[in-house]
């Protein structure tokens, strides 16, 4: 084939991209975009050009919190640290897509469990995952001290972190927008109210959680907000649960107030800071024989609660937060930010009040069965 013939086939565009990827001496030296127009004869902003399409396409990875790009590991996928909680049905829901997705995505998923509020094991798992050599972390825990001293190790390491559900210092956020998902609680519990009780509403118990306080006022503040507009409630009939931490100590709590409030208590609205509450309240409100005078809302919407929600028990409504979905929004935000790109520090899953009216629209009984 001759020099004319061939140069026919010749691409000068794909060309331009393999000198810009060839400008690169070593897998670990840093280049701005000034040093590869001198390299590559080009003019700078087609050096910029090519280099953000190969950035986008993954070849190359722009040097965090720098004007500089270095090429992206050849042929290795991005190993992901996760350190996550098992507790409750909703953190299992949210390890288990966040399993499925690193499998569905690619990366390697390097994970250690935490336990509820156990700073000192938070601690020592982001220690070993770091260990481990990962390039990004998902955080779940609550514990504020311990999210303080996983943001400087993260930072020490030059590790980003997304931190789930739970604000954490230096990392990005994942989870409920608190004000907005207490805010739909009180709508709906409102709306029960002028359907079903005239708009009269004797008492509004909120079960509150041991730990997350900044999380647990400002989904507070927006239930407030949202009642005194709904039901133009006095202060009194707001009433502060003592925190509890799971099923078994919402019943306990539930009962203890039903004694104190006495046997003839009609039209009471609970909602729960957590599904894992809300069951155990319904649970009290059921031996109490009040199911006809009571109405629980949850937030989480994970399946337990939705098993409530369809039986059309007292449980009569949960603000979802799609635990199922975490795991694909979670580490689309990690490959992006691993990848150069602008991510938003905060992410907002999406959240509707389930209902066992639309329950079947979000989760339909077959897929139910395969979680």
């Amino acid at each position: 084939m001759t020099a004319d013939v061939e140069s026919r086939y010749f691409v000068e565009a794909a060309a331009k991209l393999l000198d810009v990827l060839e400008s690169f001496s070593s897998q670990d030296e840093e280049l701005s975009i000034t040093d590869v127009a001198r390299r590559t004869n080009l003019t700078y902003s087609s050096a910029f050009r090519l280099l953000y399409t190969l950035e986008k396409r993954g070849y190359i990875m722009r040097t965090r919190g720098k004007k500089r790009y270095n090429l992206a590991p050849a042929r290795r996928r991005f190993r992901i640290g996760y350190a996550g909680l098992q507790g409750t049905r909703f953190q299992r829901e949210v390890s288990w897509s966040i399993a499925a997705a690193a499998s569905k995505m690619e990366v390697v998923l390097v994970s250690r469990t935490n336990d509820e509020y156990n700073a000192s094991k938070a601690i020592a798992n982001a220690d070993r995952l770091l260990a481990e050599k990962i390039d990004f972390l998902i955080e779940y825990q609550f514990n504020q001290t311990a999210s303080q001293v996983i943001a400087v190790k993260c930072h020490e390491a030059g590790v980003p972190c997304v931190s789930i559900n739970f604000a954490q210092s230096g990392a990005y956020y994942y989870g409920g927008n608190n004000y907005a998902t207490g805010v739909m609680a009180a709508e709906f519990m409102a709306q029960f109210a002028r359907v079903h009780w005239k708009g009269r509403l004797k008492k509004c118990i909120v079960l509150t959680t041991k730990g997350l306080p900044s999380t647990q006022e400002t989904r507070i503040a927006g239930l407030r907000d949202s009642l005194r507009k709904g039901l133009h409630m006095r202060n009194c009939d707001l009433v502060i649960s003592p925190p509890a931490m799971d099923a078994r100590e919402g019943y306990s709590v539930t009962s203890q107030l039903l004694r104190h409030f006495g046997t003839r208590m009609q039209r009471l609205g609970i909602i729960a800071i957590t599904d894992s509450l809300g069951i155990g309240a319904e649970r009290s409100i059921r031996e109490a024989g009040l199911e006809d005078q009571a109405v629980i809302v949850g937030n989480g919407g994970a399946r337990d609660a939705r098993r409530l929600i369809r039986a059309r028990s007292a449980f009569r409504a949960s603000v979802a937060f799609f635990p199922d979905l975490y795991g694909e929004q979670i580490l689309s935000i990690a490959l992006q930010v691993l990848r150069g790109a602008k991510v938003p520090l905060a992410t907002y899953t999406n959240h509707v009040v389930l209902t066992s009216d639309n329950l079947p629209e979000y989760y339909p009984t077959e897929a139910e069965l395969r979680v």
